[in-house]
């Protein structure tokens, strides 16, 4: 509590012995004597007190806007989203979860990193995100995760290619094309496990590891893909079509993850959880994969 030269009331809710006890430890710190005390005229600064009075008092200021930052942001959504996220689709989705966050309130800013799977729970579970959205692939344990959507795989071609015509396509089918393909962790050794079980030896020409870099190249007509989310916008950065193929039988899904610390009691946090879980039970979630018709 703040130095003064006024005795000590009721009303501060501080008994006396507090206050003296106080004052001992604070010039017990310093080896300075800061006050004199007396019954008949309380306490009293010293000429030594009187200059660290206003140090004290700004630390005490500091304190005080520390203690009601932090009950803010455990009450309100403000300050700054730290959202780490693995999911090469995620511009496809992210902008319309994010803006009636930031639409709400002047005090909210939101800062995205595109990482890895595992730099993404390392980075939670070290400080550097608040929440992540990533594949459900070996979880580290502490992280509270829940299932967003899975997507299952499926073919993409140039629009002129014969494939594009049809309503699906089996992964034997992809023998004789050249591939291209998303070369990322966990999305590589997911595509060396489905071309062993379909038993195929890949032509693979090109890899890129950007989702449009993959979608162009296909476009241009250098190879077909495999991949998993789809865009809204069937044309490439190139100018070219492209068309998602549904892959029958399916072929086993990405899980799609949100995930946050337990202890984070950050309003914001739960907030941007929310409308995660709001978005991604809406229909137009659906449109965010591709799925085989099964008449």
């Amino acid at each position: 509590m703040p130095i003064s030269t006024k005795r000590s009331t009721p009303a501060s809710n501080v008994v006396p012995s507090a206050v003296h006890t106080a004052i001992n430890q604070v010039e017990g710190a310093f080896g300075l004597q800061l006050t004199t005390r007396s019954r008949a005229t309380g306490i009293s600064l010293t000429a030594t007190g009187r200059q660290m009075e206003p140090k004290i008092q700004s630390l005490l200021d500091d304190y005080e806007s520390l203690m009601q930052d932090g009950n803010d942001m455990r009450t309100q959504p403000k300050g700054t989203l730290r959202i780490g996220y693995y999911a090469p689709a995620a511009p496809a989705f992210m902008p319309s979860i994010i803006a009636p966050l930031l639409s709400g309130s002047d005090d909210i800013s939101v800062k995205f990193f595109e990482c890895e799977n595992q730099r993404a729970q390392d980075g939670l579970i070290s400080g550097d995100y608040d929440v992540i959205v990533c594949v459900a692939n070996a979880m580290k344990p502490g992280i509270t995760y829940e299932t967003l959507l899975e997507v299952p795989a499926y073919a993409l071609v140039p629009r002129s290619h014969p494939f594009a015509a049809r309503s699906s396509i089996a992964m034997e089918d992809l023998s004789e094309e050249k591939l291209v393909l998303l070369d990322l962790p966990i999305i590589s050794e997911y595509y060396a496990t489905q071309f062993d079980h379909a038993e195929i030896a890949p032509n693979i020409v090109a890899t890129a590891t950007s989702l449009e870099m993959v979608r162009s190249l296909v476009g241009r007509n250098v190879g077909c893909s495999v991949l998993h989310m789809v865009t809204a916008n069937d044309v490439t950065y190139a100018g070219d079509k492209v068309t998602a193929v549904p892959l029958r039988p399916p072929v086993q899904p990405f899980k799609i993850v949100a995930g946050h610390l337990s202890d984070n009691p950050r309003r914001l946090v739960k907030a941007f959880v929310d409308e995660l879980r709001t978005y991604f039970k809406q229909p137009r979630a659906q449109k965010l994969r591709i799925l085989a018709d099964i008449n």
